[in-house]
């Protein structure tokens, strides 16, 4: 019995150390599956980001990483006011600002553009548009230079730098085309001139009037001399723009940068074009007029010298009726160049303010506006009543005098005229001139 006892305990002990063996064992095999799991797990997590780190690389390869951009100014830029003139003005404010309607604007920046871009490393360089932009309310408006460096954000020196680049591009590439190109060449090109001439100003056989003006500035350097040579009649200090204009206020010709003080006949012996009109420039073409044949004729005042292809006004103590009727009909043809005159700088007023630039910038300048004043014929864009120097604030003509003072045009002295030929053509004229007054009749 005792022996049977003790088979069973040694039995159920067996059990229990199995039973204790198989929980053991399924303990470890557990901690190994989770192990597994667990690591399974990390694989992945580890897998995935190494994935989303690949696509990112992937993709950061198509995206160009913005250079920072390098600046050495202490104060942030302002380009507010050329974005607000873009998206706010309308035309009639666009054009009261710059002088230009916007269609005459993107003309200008179409053609000059390419010559104004700028590639700069500190920075993000100025715009070509707001560049013109600077220039034409600059050179319409005649602001002061620190002005406009406050309105539109930039430094005075770069405001003043801005200007006189696109000035020397205005006259550097559109300078030919757009005056140049209406001095005539041939002898039919002679003859429209002469037609328009005769039709619009009423004296015929002239083709272009001559007449200068005074563009103000500071005194330049160079002590007395200096101040005696561009010290002139007016009492202030200037240089002379002398241009010729055809029958659409049109300048034809121009010539920029003689002291103040210098008499119209020797400027006008200075240039090229008269060497090239003594060497035969002016075609051998004329009317007939009594017994003379009268060439084509520039109309000038009584400071430059008599030719039979440049005439002036009788200038002796006492004229007759025919003389005075003379006078009377070419000054009335050189009218043209005071109309032309009082639009160039009615518009640009920067011409009748005191420039504090030198001589060369002052000239540069004026070149320019000429060079503007025949863009905005060209492409029809009117100039207003309110601005035009030879209108009144009625619209009405001003008198010639008071023409010529405000736009401080020039009255040298006469010059005796020896030329026996060029008298003969202004006599013939004359006689001519008299005859359609007595017969109300175009001879």
């Amino acid at each position: 019995m005792a022996e049977k006892n003790a088979g069973k305990t040694n039995c159920g002990n067996e059990e229990l150390v199995f039973l204790a063996c198989a929980i053991k064992e399924g303990r470890r095999r557990r901690l190994q599956m989770q192990l597994a799991l667990n690591n399974l797990a990390a694989r992945r997590k580890r897998f995935l980001n190494l994935a989303f780190l690949l696509v990112l690389l992937i993709s950061q390869r198509n995206i160009t990483v913005p250079r920072p951009v390098r600046s050495c100014r202490r104060l942030q830029r302002n380009t507010g006011w050329w974005e607000n003139v873009c998206n706010t003005y309308s035309d009639a404010r666009f054009k009261k600002t710059f002088r230009v309607s916007r269609d005459t604007f993107n003309f200008i920046l179409n053609r000059i553009a390419p010559f104004l871009i700028r590639q700069t490393v500190t920075e993000e360089p100025i715009s070509p548009a707001l560049r013109l932009a600077i220039c034409l309310y600059r050179l319409g408006r005649g602001d002061y230079l620190y002005t406009i460096s406050e309105m539109s954000g930039l430094g005075v020196s770069t405001v003043s730098s801005i200007c006189q680049e696109v000035c020397q591009v205005l006259v550097d590439h559109l300078w030919n085309e757009t005056v140049s190109t209406h001095m005539p060449q041939t002898e039919e090109e002679f003859k429209q001139k002469i037609l328009d001439m005769e039709e619009f100003w009423q004296f015929p056989c002239c083709w272009t009037a001559i007449d200068g003006c005074h563009i103000p500035m500071k005194c330049p350097p160079g002590g007395l001399q200096a101040c005696k040579e561009y010290h002139n009649f007016k009492n202030f200090y200037s240089i002379v723009l002398m241009a010729m204009v055809d029958s659409h206020y049109r300048f034809v010709w121009g010539s920029c940068g003689f002291p103040g003080n210098s008499h119209d006949a020797v400027i006008f012996r200075s240039t090229d074009l008269w060497s090239r009109i003594q060497e035969g420039f002016i075609p051998v073409i004329g009317k007939t007029v009594g017994d003379v044949t009268v060439p084509p004729l520039i109309v000038g005042d009584s400071a430059f010298p008599l030719r039979t292809w440049l005439m002036k006004p009788y200038t002796n103590a006492v004229l007759t009726p025919q003389q005075r009727n003379f006078n009377y009909r070419l000054s009335r043809a050189r009218m043209v160049t005071e109309g032309a005159y009082g639009q160039l700088k009615g518009r640009w007023r920067v011409l009748l303010r005191k420039s504090e630039s030198n001589q060369d910038n002052v000239r540069i300048t004026t070149l320019a506006c000429m060079v503007l004043h025949n863009i905005c014929i060209a492409q029809g864009d009117a100039i207003s009543k309110k601005l035009d120097l030879s209108l009144d604030v009625n619209g009405q003509k001003r008198d010639r005098e008071q023409i010529r003072k405000l736009l401080q045009m020039r009255n040298c002295s006469g010059i005796r005229d020896v030329s026996l030929e060029a008298n003969k053509v202004r006599n013939a004229l004359c006689e001519k001139l008299w005859l359609e007054k007595e017969t109300d009749k175009v001879c």
